[in-house]
This record gives C-alpha cells, sequence and structure tokens, in this order.
C-alpha cells in the first residue's frame, strides 16, 4: 500500500554458519510477526492499546517498527 515505508530490513541477521543456525540447520527466528501485526493494526487501523490486547492477548511489544506513515 501506499502507507508502506518500503526500503528497509528489520531483524537482524545471526548468519548461516553452523552453529548460528537453530538445531544446527535452520535459520534462527529473528522477528516476533507480533510486532508487525500490531504496527498495522494500531498505526493503518487506529486500534488502541486495550483493544490490540483482545486481538494479541497476552503480547507485550518488544520493537516499535515503524513501517506506516
Amino acid at each position: 500500500g501506499g502507507k508502506v515505508r518500503g526500503g528497509k530490513i528489520y531483524g537482524e541477521w545471526p548468519g548461516l554458519a553452523e552453529n548460528q543456525l537453530y538445531k544446527g540447520r535452520d535459520l534462527a527466528i529473528t522477528t516476533d510477526f507480533r510486532d508487525v501485526i500490531a504496527s498495522v493494526l494500531m498505526k493503518h487501523m487506529n486500534l488502541s492499546d486495550g483493544n490490540l490486547e483482545r486481538v494479541l492477548p497476552g503480547y507485550a511489544s518488544k520493537q516499535k517498527l515503524n513501517i506506516i506513515s
């Protein structure tokens, strides 16, 4: 969409060395996609913190993503 701020990669890159892989074989998860979903719901859909708790129960934001203008 037009309000998405593109051109930036979010997350961390742990690398592909065997000791950096999850269980020695899979790329490690570095992004909690609830952070992405919460950003969209709050910035684009104007969802309040109280309503966000109803959508994502028990979720506590680990990072604020500035992906929506």
